[in-house]
């Protein structure tokens, strides 16, 4: 068995341990206070962050605005150079970042607080910037990257996308979310095909 083959199987023994363990480092208070800060928001639910953590932020603005979520992902860059603007009081902003302390995402915070919107941070350091700032703060507990160097944002963000993946799963069942929901937000791929299948055999 070659060398390669035993480390790709210890680093997905990793991600399996790790989200093994995730249920009893997230708390059910935070997870509720999660869940009722989505369900709640009445503005946009505005998702940011650089590097991984901002293609993350990406991915789980989609994944809430496929649950019918108002869900946008912010530029932090371009939010410096006059994306801010758009913000208001009711809206909800979820930054994420493993140390919480990015110049791109701190440099935000005083317009932020100015414009009153709620925050919540992802974040591994309790105690960073952006955590002082949010209303919530998320942290996985996350014990081991994957990387050989455990630098790399690589089983931190795995975790990171289960928290809301199973945070949307909860928001479909809350809203009584159907089939005929999802076909009308997503018509195409192999999603729509299945379901407008579905609905032709039905009929």
């Amino acid at each position: 068995m070659s060398e390669s083959w035993d480390q790709a199987r210890a680093a997905w023994r990793t991600y399996s341990e790790e989200l093994a363990q995730l249920s009893s480092r997230l708390d059910e208070t935070r997870w509720t206070a999660l869940l009722a800060k989505l369900a709640g928001c009445r503005g946009k639910i505005v998702v940011t962050g650089v590097g991984t953590s901002g293609i993350a932020a990406r991915k789980i603005a989609h994944m809430l605005a496929c649950v019918e979520r108002p869900a946008i992902y912010l530029n932090p860059t371009d939010a410096a150079h006059g994306d801010l603007g758009f913000l208001r009081e009711d809206d909800l902003l979820i930054l994420i970042s493993r140390g919480g302390n990015s110049d791109e995402l701190t440099r935000l915070l005083p317009t932020l607080a100015a414009k009153r919107v709620a925050l919540i941070s992802v974040t591994e350091n309790p105690d960073s910037a952006i955590a002082r700032a949010s209303e919530l703060v998320i942290t996985t507990g996350i014990q081991r990257e994957i990387d050989p160097l455990n630098m790399l944002a690589t089983t931190s963000i795995v975790l990171v996308l289960a928290i809301f993946d199973a945070a949307c799963a909860c928001l479909m069942a809350q809203s009584g979310y159907d089939k005929a929901t999802l076909l009308a937000v997503h018509p195409g791929g192999d999603v729509g095909l299945s379901l407008r299948s579905g609905q032709d055999k039905a009929g």
